[in-house]
């Protein structure tokens, strides 16, 4: 033997951390760049496109709460590229994941256990004004609900929009 290693394991960012990024990169398969994921993939997963200029690389990183797994296409040579913007992760690599992801939960042998991301206890939903980025009054007119680790949420309620305000009338 030449060498043994013994690992150190530690810590390197919280549950709730790890939850709020996850349901980010939620958002960028139901709503953003991975979007095309869906055409084949249904169920719980999180994961992000990536393309390099002049669409030379292609990539998409996901995961599902068993399963990681990366799709890259490009050339080793860096003169060729995709050309277009039919390069780009969300467009080239994503499909593809989506595909793996499906025929992976879909195999009898493999037998994937369908999970959803569990959210942690102290990670909370709540309501806050998008000017003033506390806690939304009943006249906010514009309102996020998000999600929050609950030492951070806001604990102030929005000084902005304190009553219903009508609009003035210049003469």
């Amino acid at each position: 033997m030449i060498e043994e290693a013994t690992p150190e394991k530690r810590e390197v960012i919280s549950r709730e951390t790890a939850y709020i990024i996850t349901n980010m990169l939620e958002d960028a398969v139901n709503s953003g760049t991975g979007t095309r994921v869906r055409q084949f993939f249904h169920l719980p997963c999180a994961g992000k496109t990536g393309t390099t200029q002049d669409f030379a690389d292609a990539w998409f990183i996901g995961y599902t709460p068993n399963l990681v797994a990366g799709v890259w296409l490009g050339f080793d040579d860096r003169r060729i590229t995709f050309g277009t913007n039919f390069g780009q992760g969300g467009r080239a690599a994503a499909p593809l994941w989506g595909r793996f992801m499906k025929y992976v939960y879909d195999d009898p042998e493999i037998n994937m256990p369908i999970l959803d991301f569990e959210q942690p206890p102290d990670v909370v939903s709540a309501t806050i004004c998008a000017e003033s980025q506390k806690l939304a009054t009943p006249y906010c007119p514009q309102k996020i609900t998000d999600i929050f680790i609950r030492k951070y949420l806001p604990v102030k309620q929005c000084d902005i929009h304190t009553s219903e305000q009508k609009p003035r009338i210049m003469f």
